[in-house]
Protein backbone atom coordinates (compact mmCIF):
# COMPACT_ATOMS: atom_id res chain seq x y z
CA UNK A 1 0.00 0.00 0.00
CA UNK A 2 1.36 3.04 -0.85
CA UNK A 3 1.79 6.38 1.10
CA UNK A 4 0.32 8.08 -1.69
CA UNK A 5 -2.46 5.93 -2.41
CA UNK A 6 -5.55 8.27 -2.35
CA UNK A 7 -3.33 10.36 -4.77
CA UNK A 8 -3.13 7.44 -6.80
CA UNK A 9 -6.79 6.69 -6.46
CA UNK A 10 -8.23 9.84 -7.72
CA UNK A 11 -6.28 10.25 -10.72
CA UNK A 12 -7.07 6.23 -11.86
CA UNK A 13 -10.57 7.09 -11.14
CA UNK A 14 -10.76 9.95 -13.36
CA UNK A 15 -9.10 7.66 -16.19
CA UNK A 16 -11.39 5.09 -15.73
CA UNK A 17 -14.39 7.91 -15.84
CA UNK A 18 -12.87 9.24 -18.85
CA UNK A 19 -14.93 7.41 -22.11
CA UNK A 20 -13.14 8.92 -24.84
CA UNK A 21 -10.47 6.03 -23.39
CA UNK A 22 -11.94 2.58 -23.81
CA UNK A 23 -15.11 3.66 -26.13
CA UNK A 24 -13.27 1.19 -28.80
CA UNK A 25 -12.35 -1.46 -26.63
CA UNK A 26 -13.66 -4.39 -25.25
CA UNK A 27 -13.84 -5.06 -21.62
CA UNK A 28 -10.67 -7.28 -21.44
CA UNK A 29 -9.12 -4.62 -23.48
CA UNK A 30 -10.09 -1.80 -21.74
CA UNK A 31 -9.49 -3.78 -18.52
CA UNK A 32 -5.54 -4.01 -19.70
CA UNK A 33 -5.19 -0.33 -20.37
CA UNK A 34 -6.50 1.00 -17.18
CA UNK A 35 -4.75 -1.80 -15.04
CA UNK A 36 -1.33 -0.51 -17.09
CA UNK A 37 -1.87 2.74 -16.23
CA UNK A 38 -2.86 2.53 -12.82
CA UNK A 39 0.13 0.54 -12.34
CA UNK A 40 2.71 3.39 -14.01
CA UNK A 41 0.72 5.58 -11.73
CA UNK A 42 2.13 3.68 -8.88
CA UNK A 43 4.60 2.81 -9.88
CA UNK A 44 5.54 7.09 -9.92
CA UNK A 45 3.38 8.72 -7.70
CA UNK A 46 5.35 6.53 -4.46
CA UNK A 47 8.99 7.92 -5.67
CA UNK A 48 7.24 11.38 -4.31
CA UNK A 49 9.20 13.15 -1.85
CA UNK A 50 5.94 14.22 -0.25
CA UNK A 51 1.98 14.92 -1.15
CA UNK A 52 2.23 17.84 -2.81
CA UNK A 53 4.87 16.52 -5.19
CA UNK A 54 2.68 12.84 -5.49
CA UNK A 55 -0.23 15.00 -6.56
CA UNK A 56 1.62 17.20 -8.85
CA UNK A 57 3.37 13.81 -10.18
CA UNK A 58 0.05 12.49 -10.50
CA UNK A 59 -1.57 15.08 -12.72
CA UNK A 60 1.33 15.30 -14.87
CA UNK A 61 1.77 11.23 -15.34
CA UNK A 62 -2.47 11.13 -16.10
CA UNK A 63 -2.23 13.84 -18.81
CA UNK A 64 0.83 11.51 -20.45
CA UNK A 65 -1.71 8.29 -19.99
CA UNK A 66 -4.03 10.37 -21.26
CA UNK A 67 -2.87 11.35 -24.84
CA UNK A 68 -1.23 7.54 -25.68
CA UNK A 69 -4.49 5.67 -23.73
CA UNK A 70 -7.14 8.18 -26.45
CA UNK A 71 -4.64 6.89 -29.34
CA UNK A 72 -4.77 3.21 -28.70
CA UNK A 73 -8.47 3.52 -28.19
CA UNK A 74 -8.51 5.37 -31.87
CA UNK A 75 -6.53 2.43 -33.28
CA UNK A 76 -8.93 0.13 -32.34
CA UNK A 77 -11.73 1.84 -33.40
CA UNK A 78 -14.53 -0.40 -35.59
CA UNK A 79 -12.93 -3.38 -34.96
CA UNK A 80 -9.82 -1.88 -36.69
CA UNK A 81 -6.92 -3.73 -35.60
CA UNK A 82 -4.07 -1.84 -36.91
CA UNK A 83 -0.03 -3.92 -37.40
CA UNK A 84 2.44 -3.18 -34.84
CA UNK A 85 4.18 -1.12 -36.82
CA UNK A 86 1.44 1.54 -37.42
CA UNK A 87 0.91 1.24 -33.73
CA UNK A 88 4.10 1.91 -32.47
CA UNK A 89 4.28 4.96 -35.09
CA UNK A 90 1.07 6.51 -33.96
CA UNK A 91 2.70 6.03 -30.49
CA UNK A 92 5.90 7.62 -31.39
CA UNK A 93 7.63 4.74 -30.53
CA UNK A 94 9.13 3.56 -33.91
CA UNK A 95 9.18 3.81 -37.34
CA UNK A 96 6.55 2.70 -39.36
CA UNK A 97 9.05 -0.20 -40.98
CA UNK A 98 9.46 -1.89 -37.60
CA UNK A 99 7.29 -4.78 -38.03
CA UNK A 100 4.56 -5.26 -39.86
CA UNK A 101 3.01 -8.24 -37.62
CA UNK A 102 -0.37 -8.40 -37.03
CA UNK A 103 -1.56 -9.48 -33.29
CA UNK A 104 -5.25 -10.09 -31.99
CA UNK A 105 -6.55 -7.09 -30.06
CA UNK A 106 -5.57 -7.93 -26.60
CA UNK A 107 -2.12 -9.45 -27.65
CA UNK A 108 -1.78 -5.46 -29.38
CA UNK A 109 -2.62 -4.17 -25.86
CA UNK A 110 -0.82 -5.96 -24.07
CA UNK A 111 2.30 -5.04 -26.53
CA UNK A 112 2.08 -1.49 -26.80
CA UNK A 113 1.40 -0.94 -22.95
CA UNK A 114 4.77 -3.34 -22.61
CA UNK A 115 6.47 -1.23 -25.20
CA UNK A 116 5.54 2.58 -23.50
CA UNK A 117 6.92 0.87 -20.02
CA UNK A 118 9.86 0.60 -21.90
CA UNK A 119 10.50 3.82 -23.53
CA UNK A 120 9.00 5.89 -20.44
CA UNK A 121 11.58 3.86 -18.25
CA UNK A 122 14.33 4.97 -19.96
CA UNK A 123 12.95 8.82 -19.67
Amino acid sequence: MSAYEKVVQSAAEKLMEDEQLRSNLTDDEANILVNWAIEWLEGRVTKARDEAAARQMALAEAARLRVVMQKINGLLAEDKTPTVALALKTLGLGPATATSTSLDRKALVRSLTAQLTRAWGKQ
